[in-house]
C-alpha cells in the first residue's frame, strides 16, 4: 500500500510540474540551440554569427552551441538543416555560398526555396579589388596594365566558384580584360602570392585583406559595395571607378528549416534584430570588416533571392561549374 501511495504521489507531482511549465511558443526554447555554421571557424559567417550569439542567448535564455560544418561551399551544412525538425532548436548560418549553390551545382540534396526559412541578415562586407603596390594605384591603371600585357597577367581567387572568383569574372567582362585565373585554396595562400608578386590582382573580402591593406603590403583599388566602407574611407567603390551597377559583397545571416512555427520565427527575428542593432555587436562586426544590417525575415528572403538572380547571370555567362 505504501508503494502504491508513493507512486500515485509521484505521478501527481509530475503532472502538476508539467501543467506548470509553459507550453506553445512561450516554451521555446526548451534546450540549447544548435547553430550549424556553413564555413570554418574564423570565416565571415562564423565571425558574424558569433558576434550576435551571446546577445541572443541572453534574450532566449538558452545557450547557442556552434557546430561548424564546412564543405561544398556550405552545402554540407545546408543539407543537415534542410532535414532538421523545424522546432527552432536547429538553425543555420546562411551566407553568400547559399546564393551560389543553386547555379553552381547541378544536383543539390535540398531545395534552396522550399527547404529553408530566412530569419534575418546579420551583416555584409565588400569584396575588395587588391593588387601588389608595384602593379597599379587605381582601377584604371590596373585595367591598362592587364591590357598592355595580353596573356601575361595572373588574377588569383580563393577557389573556383567562390565569390572572389565570380567577382573576377564579372570584372573581366565589364573591363574587357582576360587575365589568367589562378584559383587557390583560400585567401591566405592567394594573398601570400599577391604580396610576393606572383599574382597581379584579385578580389577578396575585406576581413581577410584589411590587415595587409593597412600594413601597405597590398593596395586596395576599389570596393564592391554600393557605398564606401568606413574602414577604407579613401577607397572608391567599383561604381565610382567607372563600372556602373557593379556590386559584390559577402554576407551572412541566420535561417532555419522550412515549417518553423510562426511564433518561433517571430521570436527569433525579434531577438536577432535586437542583437544586430546593439552598439557592442555593431562595433564587433565593424572591427571585423563588416557592416551590421538587421532585416525582417521577409526582407532577408528578398535579399537572398536578389543575390541568387544576380550571381546566376554571372555564373551562366562565365560557364562556371563545380560538379562537372
Amino acid at each position: 500500500m505504501r508503494a502504491i501511495v508513493l507512486a500515485l504521489l509521484a505521478v501527481a507531482a509530475t503532472t502538476a510540474s508539467a501543467q506548470s511549465r509553459p507550453t506553445g511558443p512561450d516554451a521555446y526554447p526548451q534546450r540549447p540551440i544548435r547553430m550549424i555554421v556553413d564555413f570554418s571557424a574564423g570565416g565571415l559567417s562564423d565571425t558574424m554569427v558569433r558576434a550576435v550569439a551571446p546577445r541572443m542567448s541572453e534574450t532566449l535564455g538558452q545557450p547557442i552551441v556552434m557546430d561548424n560544418r564546412p564543405g561544398a561551399s556550405g552545402a554540407l551544412a545546408y543539407g543537415i538543416v534542410a532535414k532538421a525538425v523545424p522546432d527552432g532548436h536547429t538553425l543555420v548560418t546562411l551566407s553568400t555560398g547559399f546564393s551560389l549553390n543553386l547555379s553552381l551545382v547541378s544536383k543539390l540534396p535540398f531545395d534552396t526555396n522550399r527547404d529553408f526559412v530566412a530569419i534575418g541578415l546579420i551583416g555584409t562586407t565588400p569584396n575588395v579589388l587588391v593588387t601588389n603596390p608595384k602593379t597599379a594605384k587605381t582601377t584604371a591603371e590596373l585595367v591598362a596594365f592587364v591590357k598592355g600585357k595580353p596573356g601575361a597577367t595572373n588574377a588569383a581567387s580563393t577557389g573556383i566558384g567562390s565569390t572572389p572568383h565570380l567577382t573576377l569574372e564579372l570584372f573581366k567582362r565589364a573591363a574587357g580584360i582576360d587575365p589568367t585565373h589562378v584559383p587557390f585554396n583560400g585567401s591566405g595562400p592567394a594573398l601570400a602570392d599577391m604580396i610576393g608578386g606572383r599574382m597581379d590582382f584579385m578580389f577578396v573580402n575585406l576581413p581577410a585583406s584589411i590587415g595587409h591593406i593597412k600594413g601597405g603590403r597590398i593596395v586596395a583599388l576599389a570596393v564592391g559595395s554600393e557605398q564606401r566602407t568606413a574602414l577604407l574611407p579613401d577607397v572608391p567603390t567599383m561604381q565610382e571607378s567607372g563600372f556602373k551597377g557593379f556590386r559584390s559583397v559577402s554576407w551572412a545571416g541566420i535561417g532555419g528549416p522550412a515549417g518553423l512555427p510562426k511564433p518561433i520565427l517571430a521570436r527569433l527575428s525579434r531577438d536577432l534584430i535586437a542583437a544586430v542593432d546593439s552598439p557592442d555587436v555593431r562595433d564587433r562586426i565593424s572591427a571585423a570588416g563588416g557592416e551590421a544590417r538587421s532585416t525582417t525575415p521577409e526582407q532577408f528572403r528578398v535579399f537572398i533571392d536578389d543575390e541568387i538572380k544576380r550571381w546566376a547571370r554571372v555564373i551562366k555567362d562565365a560557364g562556371v561549374r563545380v560538379d562537372g
